[in-house]
């Protein structure tokens, strides 16, 4: 049996790793992935310091961790490369840049400096190329794991899985006389994914299956599944909000099975 311990949408929160010792010591053979959305500084939250120890963590144990790049990555990129100059600072990178460059500068000469930025964290910034966007491991294991989620309309939605637009929509619902309505899961495997705090997700099911998804102040891992469907888990926990007291949510799966095992979360 192949242990998965998936966390992602830190959003610069640190205090994220203490959690993630403790579950790694309660599954010391575990694979753990991290799906996406590192980069940002929201308060006291240092997007680029947990990026420097993601990477220390992949680098230490390789064959046991697995880094996937979040839009928020993506998006950084993308600003850093100059395709696009909007996106990420409205996202949070313009607190990113102008923490980072304070505190690489020791003044704000250079707030807002994509060139400085690019200069002092390049080794950084290259790795995140490399990150991939979608993991999913041998054909023993029911289970896939992508920080959008995948596009279940899409003809092959494990070779299709991209970015595909500026606003970097969930692929989580059909859309139905204007209302967010799940679609089905037809591959036949679990889907972990991120990109929004679950709190924030309203959804209602095809021919009212189940009650509605409302919204609510709470981000808990949640599931979508339909009868004889494998489960979507949606595990974004809320650190977006900057609120140092929200570490996120840590899943544990099975890998053969695709299920949820044991969970860790805020509340």
């Amino acid at each position: 049996m192949t242990i998965f311990i998936a966390l992602g949408d830190l959003h610069g929160q640190t205090e994220t790793l203490n959690r993630l010792k403790m579950v790694q010591a309660m599954y010391p053979s575990a694979i753990t992935v991290f799906i996406g959305d590192y980069i940002d500084t929201f308060g006291m939250n240092q997007g680029f310091d947990l990026l420097q120890k993601i990477r220390y963590i992949k680098e230490s144990n390789p064959l046991h961790t697995v880094v996937l790049r979040g839009s928020h990555e993506q998006a950084a990129l993308n600003f850093f490369d100059g395709k696009d100059n909007i996106s990420w600072p409205r996202l949070g990178g313009r607190k990113t840049l102008r923490a980072e460059t304070q505190r690489l500068s020791g003044h704000q000469d250079a707030l807002h400096d994509r060139e400085f930025i690019l200069n002092k964290r390049q080794d950084l910034i290259s790795w995140v190329r490399t990150l991939p966007l979608i993991y999913k491991p041998g054909d023993k294991n029911k289970i896939v794991f992508s920080h959008l989620g995948l596009d279940l309309k899409s003809g092959n939605p494990l070779r299709d899985y991209t970015y595909y637009d500026d606003t970097m929509e969930m692929n989580l619902y059909d859309f139905k006389n204007y209302e967010l309505v799940f679609s089905r899961n037809s591959l036949g495997i679990s889907i972990v994914a991120g990109h929004v705090p679950t709190g924030e997700i309203d959804g209602k099911y095809i021919d009212n299956q189940k009650p509605p998804k409302q919204y609510s102040d709470h981000n808990p891992i949640y599931t979508i599944q339909y009868p004889n469907e494998m489960p979507r888990y949606l595990i974004d926990g809320g650190a977006i909000k900057g609120n140092p007291k929200i570490l996120g949510n840590i899943g544990v799966f099975d890998g053969e099975t695709g299920l949820l095992i044991d969970r860790f979360e805020d509340s």
